[in-house]
């Protein structure tokens, strides 16, 4: 069984799109993909991330184990479960983390926001991450600023003890900057970390699946 946990630097980099995108690579490769969302916030309805994971994986596992707590208020797992009076119980999502990795040739689990966000009390998403020895990838928007977010995820990460893969970078609107021609090899070197694929402005992840060095990603 192989695991990886897709990060973030920041909210609506493209975590989802890129955990979507591994899905359909790791398939194509003949991998029996599994996937997780374990707290996804700001639902109204369905909870719009799991679904994609859950197609992309051709995942058939009900939505409540691949997405066990949801929330209305488009803010932190902690903050949101607050706001209803819940309690997030993180013993339960590594056990059914450590379930789902022992049935799948792959797990991908897929955070909310990034490594320091909190899901229960002070126990955050690196917490989840070292407790399970879950691997990391870390998604950044392909724009200005990048460089720095991407540099302080993977030195929280190694101030955690994670092994970090790599990353990977998207580009989640349509036009970006100059900076997006030189942010790959910027923190590669600033990192040591390996760029896993730049992603172009896409609409479907199945398309951007072949920029992915699937290879390198387990």
């Amino acid at each position: 069984m192989r695991t990886l946990l897709v990060t973030g630097t920041d909210t609506g980099v493209g975590k989802t799109f890129v955990t979507c995108a591994i899905a359909h690579a790791l398939r194509a490769r003949g991998r029996r993909v599994s996937v997780m969302k374990p707290v996804e916030t700001g639902v109204d309805g369905e909870p719009e991330d799991a679904v994609r994971l859950r197609t992309a994986a051709a995942d058939t596992a009900p939505l409540d184990t691949i997405c066990p707590y949801r929330f209305r208020a488009p803010l932190a797992p902690a903050v949101a479960a607050r706001a209803e009076n819940r309690r997030i119980d993180v013993d339960l999502l590594v056990r059914l983390v450590r379930e789902r990795a022992a049935a799948a040739d792959v797990l991908l689990i897929e955070g909310a926001g990034g490594l320091l966000v909190p899901i229960d009390g002070s126990t955050t998403f690196a917490d989840l991450a070292a407790t399970c020895a879950l691997p990391i990838l870390i998604v950044a928007a392909n724009r200005l600023g990048t460089v720095n977010h991407a540099a302080l995820t993977a030195r929280v990460a190694a101030a955690a003890g994670l092994t970090v893969r790599g990353f990977v970078l998207s580009q989640p609107e349509a036009e970006t900057d100059e900076s997006g021609a030189s942010n790959a090899e910027e923190i590669r070197r600033l990192t040591a970390l390996p760029c896993l694929g730049v992603l172009g402005h896409l609409s479907d992840p199945a398309a951007a699946a072949p920029a992915l060095d699937a290879a390198r990603l387990l």
